[in-house]
């Protein structure tokens, strides 16, 4: 891998619910449909918190209150994402309540006109978050990413969304070049556990006072106020 360039490459790496998109309760739905079909219930679907959090560990701990061991779990989750992709894309081509974020697409044109790269840190699972981004109109803009049915560590889907994105380039980038973007405490944790910045929006479900008492590099309502985000991500 060659070394740093001198024109400081940047890249900054998109959680996607809450910070890009809103797709609605659509999302728990398909969800439960995937684990009936896969583990013959749908477990506690509908009271289950998806903030922050990853499709794996979401479902291992849903199945594991329903007496399923770690794992039988694993063995079949690959079934169960095969399984929910389609249930999603079937879900959302009907549903009318899914929203782009406030200031999206237009922070990513200008992201994309800075040659800044642009990859993924989500909880989703890759079928997930293909189905979504598809749907918002966002899929070209990123080229890379790391995903929720890889860890249910989210420091470490940014470690590995950081090295596909180093190994895309073939150029070392360094975590101060990295930025994080997100809308949950576990975004602003699993940023500072990885060691790089991070920007917090408020346009998701996370509480204002409880993002900000964690401290994050920036915190705005949303990303809304293209240029100016754009002069943070970017220098």
């Amino acid at each position: 891998m060659n070394p740093a360039s001198e024109d400081g490459t940047r890249m900054v790496l998109f959680d996607i619910d809450g910070t890009l998109l809103r797709a609605g309760g659509i999302v728990r739905h398909a969800m439960g449909d995937a684990l009936e079909h896969v583990f013959g219930t749908r477990g506690g679907i509908m009271d289950a918190s998806f903030i922050g959090a990853t499709d794996l560990g979401v479902v291992h701990n849903l199945m594991g209150r329903e007496g399923f061991s770690a794992d039988e779990i694993d063995a079949r989750f690959p079934r169960l994402i095969q399984a929910y992709g389609p249930i999603l894309a079937e879900k959302l081509s009907t549903w009318d309540n899914f929203k782009l974020c406030p200031g999206v697409p237009a922070i990513l044109d200008r992201l994309a006109d800075e040659k800044t790269m642009l990859g993924l840190v989500t909880g989703n699972c890759k079928p997930g978050a293909k189905v979504k981004l598809n749907k918002g109109g966002l899929a070209d803009y990123f080229t890379f990413g790391a995903y929720g049915d890889e860890s249910s560590d989210r420091a470490e889907i940014c470690r590995l969304a950081h090295a596909r994105g180093e190994q895309k380039t073939g150029e070392n980038i360094p975590q101060d070049r990295v930025i994080l973007v997100g809308d949950s405490p576990n975004d602003i944790k699993a940023a500072r556990k990885y060691g790089i910045r991070v920007l917090a929006v408020c346009s998701g479900w996370g509480d204002r006072e409880e993002l900000e008492a964690l401290e994050p590099t920036w915190l705005y309502s949303d990303l809304s106020d293209t240029e100016h985000i754009l002069g943070l991500l970017v220098t």
